[in-house]
Protein backbone atom coordinates (compact mmCIF):
# COMPACT_ATOMS: atom_id res chain seq x y z
CA UNK A 1 0.00 0.00 0.00
CA UNK A 2 1.05 3.57 -0.35
CA UNK A 3 2.54 5.35 2.72
CA UNK A 4 -0.77 7.65 3.62
CA UNK A 5 1.17 9.84 6.22
CA UNK A 6 3.48 12.71 4.89
CA UNK A 7 1.57 12.64 1.26
CA UNK A 8 2.42 15.70 -0.51
CA UNK A 9 2.22 16.38 -4.33
CA UNK A 10 2.90 15.90 -7.95
CA UNK A 11 1.85 17.04 -11.88
CA UNK A 12 -0.68 15.58 -13.69
CA UNK A 13 -0.58 14.38 -17.32
CA UNK A 14 -2.42 15.36 -20.63
CA UNK A 15 -4.56 12.66 -22.12
CA UNK A 16 -2.27 11.38 -24.99
CA UNK A 17 0.95 11.31 -22.70
CA UNK A 18 -1.35 9.47 -20.00
CA UNK A 19 -2.94 7.03 -22.49
CA UNK A 20 0.73 6.02 -23.84
CA UNK A 21 2.25 5.62 -20.35
CA UNK A 22 -0.75 3.40 -19.17
CA UNK A 23 0.50 1.76 -22.81
CA UNK A 24 3.97 1.24 -21.72
CA UNK A 25 2.97 -0.04 -18.38
CA UNK A 26 0.83 -2.58 -19.09
CA UNK A 27 3.30 -3.89 -22.08
CA UNK A 28 5.73 -3.74 -19.24
CA UNK A 29 7.98 -0.84 -20.59
CA UNK A 30 8.09 1.07 -17.68
CA UNK A 31 6.58 2.30 -14.66
CA UNK A 32 3.13 4.39 -14.67
CA UNK A 33 4.73 7.54 -13.65
CA UNK A 34 1.68 10.30 -12.18
CA UNK A 35 2.65 14.36 -10.59
CA UNK A 36 0.40 16.35 -9.23
CA UNK A 37 0.57 20.20 -10.07
CA UNK A 38 1.53 22.21 -6.86
CA UNK A 39 -0.95 23.88 -5.16
CA UNK A 40 -0.04 27.55 -3.25
CA UNK A 41 -1.87 30.36 -1.58
CA UNK A 42 -1.80 33.26 -3.29
CA UNK A 43 1.69 35.63 -2.42
CA UNK A 44 -1.13 38.45 -1.84
CA UNK A 45 -2.59 36.50 0.69
CA UNK A 46 0.14 35.56 2.37
CA UNK A 47 1.38 39.46 2.78
CA UNK A 48 -1.98 40.35 4.17
CA UNK A 49 -2.30 37.65 6.93
CA UNK A 50 1.21 37.05 8.29
CA UNK A 51 1.54 33.55 7.51
CA UNK A 52 4.87 32.48 6.48
CA UNK A 53 6.28 28.95 5.07
CA UNK A 54 7.87 26.97 7.15
CA UNK A 55 8.05 23.06 5.29
CA UNK A 56 7.02 22.23 1.82
CA UNK A 57 8.28 19.61 -0.66
CA UNK A 58 7.82 16.62 -2.89
CA UNK A 59 7.70 13.06 -1.64
CA UNK A 60 7.50 10.07 -4.52
CA UNK A 61 5.09 7.53 -3.29
CA UNK A 62 4.73 4.03 -4.78
CA UNK A 63 2.05 0.98 -5.76
CA UNK A 64 1.90 -2.47 -7.15
CA UNK A 65 -0.65 -3.03 -9.76
CA UNK A 66 -0.43 -6.25 -12.48
CA UNK A 67 2.93 -7.00 -10.99
CA UNK A 68 4.12 -3.44 -12.00
CA UNK A 69 5.16 -0.46 -10.14
CA UNK A 70 3.24 2.83 -9.91
CA UNK A 71 4.78 6.04 -8.65
CA UNK A 72 3.42 9.25 -7.64
CA UNK A 73 4.96 12.45 -6.82
CA UNK A 74 2.92 14.44 -4.25
CA UNK A 75 3.69 18.11 -3.06
CA UNK A 76 2.75 19.53 0.76
CA UNK A 77 3.28 23.61 1.69
CA UNK A 78 2.45 24.46 5.10
CA UNK A 79 2.69 27.91 6.59
CA UNK A 80 2.57 28.84 10.49
CA UNK A 81 1.41 32.24 12.00
CA UNK A 82 2.76 34.05 15.35
CA UNK A 83 0.13 34.71 17.93
CA UNK A 84 -0.10 36.59 20.96
CA UNK A 85 -1.80 34.86 23.80
CA UNK A 86 -2.04 36.50 27.39
CA UNK A 87 1.46 38.44 26.66
CA UNK A 88 3.24 35.09 25.47
CA UNK A 89 4.03 35.06 21.46
CA UNK A 90 4.60 31.99 19.49
CA UNK A 91 3.32 30.13 16.32
CA UNK A 92 0.30 28.70 17.07
CA UNK A 93 -1.66 28.92 13.70
CA UNK A 94 -1.16 26.83 11.05
CA UNK A 95 -2.27 26.45 7.25
CA UNK A 96 -1.52 23.62 4.92
CA UNK A 97 -2.00 22.35 1.24
CA UNK A 98 -1.69 19.07 -0.25
CA UNK A 99 -2.05 18.36 -3.75
CA UNK A 100 -1.74 14.30 -5.30
CA UNK A 101 -2.67 13.09 -8.10
CA UNK A 102 -5.46 11.30 -9.05
CA UNK A 103 -4.30 7.63 -9.86
CA UNK A 104 -6.34 4.59 -11.51
CA UNK A 105 -5.28 1.85 -13.49
CA UNK A 106 -7.76 0.00 -15.63
CA UNK A 107 -10.98 1.84 -14.03
CA UNK A 108 -9.37 1.24 -10.19
CA UNK A 109 -9.00 4.01 -8.06
CA UNK A 110 -5.11 4.20 -6.72
CA UNK A 111 -4.81 7.26 -4.50
CA UNK A 112 -5.52 6.17 -0.99
CA UNK A 113 -6.66 9.95 0.42
CA UNK A 114 -9.95 9.89 -2.31
CA UNK A 115 -11.91 7.42 -0.17
CA UNK A 116 -11.15 9.54 3.04
CA UNK A 117 -13.75 11.21 4.60
CA UNK A 118 -11.97 14.66 6.58
CA UNK A 119 -12.08 13.10 9.86
CA UNK A 120 -9.57 10.22 8.48
CA UNK A 121 -7.74 12.77 7.13
CA UNK A 122 -6.92 14.82 10.18
CA UNK A 123 -6.09 11.35 11.49
CA UNK A 124 -3.67 10.97 9.08
CA UNK A 125 -1.66 14.20 8.88
CA UNK A 126 -2.01 14.44 12.51
CA UNK A 127 1.80 13.88 13.39
CA UNK A 128 2.26 17.26 11.06
CA UNK A 129 -0.10 18.67 13.46
CA UNK A 130 1.55 17.78 16.35
CA UNK A 131 4.33 19.55 15.17
CA UNK A 132 2.78 22.67 15.35
CA UNK A 133 0.51 21.91 18.51
CA UNK A 134 2.09 20.78 21.01
CA UNK A 135 0.26 17.43 22.50
CA UNK A 136 -2.59 18.07 20.34
CA UNK A 137 -5.83 16.51 21.63
CA UNK A 138 -7.73 13.70 18.95
CA UNK A 139 -10.15 16.16 16.75
CA UNK A 140 -13.50 15.67 17.12
CA UNK A 141 -15.76 16.66 14.37
CA UNK A 142 -18.40 19.77 16.03
CA UNK A 143 -21.05 18.90 13.32
CA UNK A 144 -20.64 22.36 11.62
CA UNK A 145 -19.53 22.72 8.30
CA UNK A 146 -19.73 26.09 5.86
CA UNK A 147 -19.00 26.77 1.94
CA UNK A 148 -16.11 28.84 0.42
CA UNK A 149 -15.29 29.48 -3.39
CA UNK A 150 -12.22 27.92 -4.00
CA UNK A 151 -10.66 27.18 -7.19
CA UNK A 152 -14.28 27.90 -8.97
CA UNK A 153 -16.70 25.97 -7.15
CA UNK A 154 -17.60 26.14 -3.47
CA UNK A 155 -16.33 23.88 -1.93
CA UNK A 156 -17.28 21.98 1.98
CA UNK A 157 -15.20 23.07 4.87
CA UNK A 158 -15.66 20.57 8.01
CA UNK A 159 -14.62 22.13 11.21
CA UNK A 160 -13.55 20.06 14.13
CA UNK A 161 -12.50 20.81 17.91
CA UNK A 162 -9.09 19.69 19.65
CA UNK A 163 -6.88 21.24 22.48
CA UNK A 164 -3.85 21.79 22.74
CA UNK A 165 -0.83 22.85 25.41
CA UNK A 166 -0.04 26.71 25.52
CA UNK A 167 2.78 27.65 27.81
CA UNK A 168 1.36 26.16 31.38
CA UNK A 169 -2.40 25.93 29.98
CA UNK A 170 -4.39 23.95 27.43
CA UNK A 171 -6.30 25.62 24.79
CA UNK A 172 -9.14 25.29 22.43
CA UNK A 173 -7.74 24.58 18.75
CA UNK A 174 -10.23 24.80 15.72
CA UNK A 175 -9.44 22.77 12.88
CA UNK A 176 -10.85 23.31 9.10
CA UNK A 177 -10.40 21.17 6.41
CA UNK A 178 -11.40 20.17 2.88
CA UNK A 179 -11.04 17.67 0.27
CA UNK A 180 -11.74 18.18 -3.43
CA UNK A 181 -10.65 17.06 -6.89
CA UNK A 182 -9.43 19.84 -9.40
CA UNK A 183 -7.72 20.22 -12.57
CA UNK A 184 -6.78 15.56 -12.31
CA UNK A 185 -5.32 16.21 -8.86
CA UNK A 186 -7.34 15.47 -5.34
CA UNK A 187 -6.76 18.82 -3.09
CA UNK A 188 -6.79 18.93 0.52
CA UNK A 189 -6.87 22.69 2.67
CA UNK A 190 -5.84 22.46 6.42
CA UNK A 191 -5.90 25.39 8.86
CA UNK A 192 -6.06 25.05 12.33
CA UNK A 193 -5.69 28.59 14.70
CA UNK A 194 -6.17 29.06 18.85
CA UNK A 195 -10.65 29.41 19.25
CA UNK A 196 -9.92 32.31 21.61
CA UNK A 197 -8.28 34.17 18.52
CA UNK A 198 -11.62 34.21 15.36
CA UNK A 199 -9.20 36.69 13.57
CA UNK A 200 -7.12 33.71 12.61
CA UNK A 201 -10.24 32.08 11.50
CA UNK A 202 -10.67 35.14 9.08
CA UNK A 203 -7.11 34.40 7.44
CA UNK A 204 -7.38 30.50 7.23
CA UNK A 205 -10.91 31.71 5.26
CA UNK A 206 -8.82 33.79 3.15
CA UNK A 207 -6.04 31.33 2.63
CA UNK A 208 -8.03 29.05 1.08
CA UNK A 209 -10.21 31.00 -0.90
CA UNK A 210 -6.77 32.28 -2.21
CA UNK A 211 -5.47 29.23 -3.39
CA UNK A 212 -4.16 28.99 -6.81
CA UNK A 213 -4.01 24.93 -8.58
CA UNK A 214 -1.53 24.55 -11.24
CA UNK A 215 0.27 27.49 -8.79
CA UNK A 216 1.60 30.39 -10.78
CA UNK A 217 4.98 30.55 -9.47
CA UNK A 218 8.18 28.37 -9.42
CA UNK A 219 8.30 25.59 -7.00
CA UNK A 220 11.62 22.94 -7.17
CA UNK A 221 10.79 19.92 -9.36
CA UNK A 222 10.22 16.48 -8.00
CA UNK A 223 13.35 13.58 -7.57
CA UNK A 224 12.96 11.18 -9.84
CA UNK A 225 14.88 7.38 -8.92
CA UNK A 226 17.59 8.95 -10.94
CA UNK A 227 17.89 12.29 -9.28
CA UNK A 228 17.26 11.15 -5.82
Amino acid sequence: MINRRSVLAGAGTGVLAATAGCLDFLLGNEPLEYTAEPVLPAEATLESTGYAEYQSGWQRVTEEAAGREIAASAWSVAYTNEVTIQGQSRDAAVFAAISMPEMSVGGKAMNPLADMDTDELLEELGGELEGEFDGLAEPQPTGESFALGILGANRTVDEFASEAQFEDERLEITLWVTKFTHDDDLIVLVGGFPTQLPDEGVYIEDLMRSVEHPASRDVPAPETDEGA
